[in-house]
């Protein structure tokens, strides 16, 4: 066994792990142990707001009164302070070494616990050692957020969104805009280049995701095999720019838009894409969007509901893979849950990651679901919209 190393997934930091030492994937924390040393390494680390001023993160530890051989040192632009602890819990002698390693607003807190006898281990000081902090980290969750919120109302002409959490932007309405994806495109140009500027990759991001940018998708022969169709409320990116396609399913209540799944983010699909694809028409992009859901859906596996009898009444589809809504434009549809429920049908969209399909003739199941679908549309990410709708073999309409 040699050495490795453990990268922080947030990029404040990283760690040579010396040969020995094993990450116990089971804690809940970053936790290194090694079987030859009694006791444990644990590192945290936090991350503390630019005006916060300068935090002493080794006078703030718990038992910073009763440590001993405190040490002071400048390494690799980090300021790093150790000390040792001996105590008695229980009735039993309590050893612990701590550390504190700070760059800027980055601070980590590493702590072994373990028996006396292991004090002078010096393979546990070899870890902290290979401890690096970043000297340009990435811009923090909260800040990028707030910086999606300008560079949003910049990018698009519109008004600054709401900060719901880090990582989501309120758009209008029920619309939730979450940016976990961008932010990963965001740390994946980090990697390559950490002076990047993240109000420019947020601005790339944005005009991807609505096909505000000159670069073309390529030719249709490459990219209609990634095209799928997404079933969005009425009006979901009206206000933007760019002519996206889209489609009525039911008229001031949902629609369907065509998006190019790239794996990392969805990119809408506008008239001036298909303007560029020759010979290629907006109904061909959706046969195409539908065929690819189909093929996705082959095996898909339904929940399904059933009475006291044993007789399904209601068939749920959330699977998580971003298109449970959108399949209720999947041609057999109909015909498929008609067969397993019934031919009378109501269908709810809440949000993109679920659909329920129920047996309309049951009154009681259709007030608790329809109360269901209409608090899920209001309180779960990516709502769509809060009704029932009647489900035939000729698509869906108002319920």
């Amino acid at each position: 066994m040699t050495e490795s190393t453990y990268r922080d997934p947030s990029r404040l930091f990283s760690v040579i792990v010396p040969e020995g030492f094993e990450r116990d994937p089971r804690a809940k924390s970053l936790v290194f142990r090694h079987k030859e040393i009694d006791g444990t390494v644990t590192v945290s680390c936090l991350r503390h707001r630019a005006d916060s001023g300068k935090v002493n993160l080794f006078d703030a530890l718990p038992s910073r009164d009763g440590m001993q051989n405190v040490e002071e040192t400048e390494r690799d632009g980090m300021n790093v302070v150790y000390g040792d602890y001996q105590g008695e819990l229980q009735n039993r002698t309590e050893y612990w070494r701590w550390w504190t390693l700070q760059r800027g607003a980055i601070g980590i807190v590493v702590s072994f616990n373990g028996a006396p006898d292991t004090a002078t281990e010096t393979r546990v000081d070899k870890l902290v050692e290979g401890i690096r902090i970043s000297s340009h980290p990435p811009v923090s969750v909260e800040d990028f957020t707030q910086r999606a919120a300008n560079v949003y109302a910049a990018t698009l002409d519109k008004a600054e969104p709401e900060i719901a959490r880090p990582l989501e932007l309120n758009t209008g309405g029920n619309a939730v805009l979450r940016l976990e994806n961008a932010y990963i495109t965001y740390l994946d140009a980090w990697d390559a280049d950490n002076q990047t500027d993240p109000d420019e990759q947020l601005a790339q991001w944005f005009e991807m995701l609505w096909g505000e940018q000159d670069k073309e998708l390529g030719a249709f022969e490459d990219v209609r095999g990634m095209i799928y169709p997404v079933v969005r409320g009425w009006g979901y990116g009206r206000e933007t720019k760019v002519p996206v396609l889209r489609r009525t399913l039911v008229d001031n209540e949902l629609e369907m838009l065509a998006v190019l799944d790239t794996g990392r983010t969805l990119r809408f699909i506008s008239r001036d894409d298909v303007e560029k694809w020759d010979g290629v028409s907006e109904e061909d992009v959706f046969f195409f969007a539908r065929e690819n859901l189909m093929a996705l859906a082959e095996d898909l596996q339904l929940q399904t509901l059933a009475d006291p009898d044993g007789h399904p009444k209601a068939v749920i589809v959330a699977t998580g893979d971003s298109y449970d809504a959108s399949r209720l434009v999947l041609p057999t549809l109909y015909e498929k849950l008609a067969e397993v429920i019934g031919p009378n049908l109501l269908v709810g969209v809440p949000n993109r990651d679920f659909m329920i399909i129920l047996n309309a003739d049951d009154n009681e199941l259709v007030t608790n679901v329809a109360a269901q679908v209409k608090a899920d549309a209001q309180q779960r990410p990516y709502p769509i919209n809060g009704n029932l709708f009647k489900l035939t073999k000729d698509g869906v309409e108002a319920g």
